[in-house]
């Protein structure tokens, strides 16, 4: 009985230890986002956002079963609107924002990988700006406006390319669509930090846009 005791309590000692031993052997990676702030200072006046950082870390954790993966976010962003037209004038901002995905991967070659993924993404932002309305009877009616804690959720959707430069070294190059809601829509906004664009017509408590994200990510076991 004394030596079956002992048996159990070796085994429940080595469980965790084996556990621990499979999430350390997983692959995981940190990276950052390499291009999103550089259209806003290459193309001030003809980009949507102007002179505006934009600060992306990510966090990239295979899972046990063979090609999965997780994916988890962060951002920052602070900046501006560029001006469109006198009835558009620019608007600042400032937001953060957290995402998280489940990755498949589809394809694998020894230098490329494709792989899809969808997740949750949450922001909240910030703005100052004016308004101006054309009035062709009484003249044109202009206004400030200030908003804080803007909060929308979204659902992010993407496919894309990882290529390994080196043992350690990874480039991944992500083509993404976010589908989001706001929780206030009292004031249009031109953009939404973590969502993008928000395109002009549509219904401003819905957001949607596509976007590009390359990043260079680095191999910490």
């Amino acid at each position: 009985m004394k030596r079956l005791a002992i048996l159990f309590m070796l085994i429940g000692i080595s469980c965790p230890t084996r556990a621990q031993d499979t999430l350390a052997r997983r692959t995981s990676y940190i990276g950052l986002d390499v291009i999103n702030s550089l259209p806003s200072f290459i193309f001030p006046n003809k980009y949507y956002i102007r002179n505006t950082p934009i600060i992306e870390p990510y966090y990239l954790l295979d899972l046990k079963k063979t090609g999965r993966r997780l994916y988890f976010g962060a951002g920052f962003a602070s900046g501006n609107t560029r001006q469109y037209n006198d009835f558009n004038p620019s608007q600042a901002f400032r937001g953060t924002y957290l995402r998280a995905a489940y990755e498949v991967r589809r394809l694998r070659s020894t230098r490329r990988i494709f792989y899809v993924g969808y997740g949750p993404l949450i922001s909240i932002a910030g703005y100052k700006g004016k308004f101006h309305f054309k009035g062709p009877t009484f003249g044109d009616y202009e206004g400030r406006f200030e908003a804080t804690n803007n909060v929308a959720f979204g659902v992010e959707g993407y496919f894309g390319f990882d290529f390994n430069l080196a043992n350690d070294w990874l480039l991944r190059l992500t083509f993404r669509n976010v589908m989001g809601r706001r929780t206030a829509d009292d004031t249009r906004v031109q953009y939404f930090p973590g969502l993008g664009y928000t395109i002009e017509g549509l219904n401003n408590r819905f957001l949607y846009s596509g976007g590009l994200s390359l990043q260079i990510h680095y191999k910490i076991r």
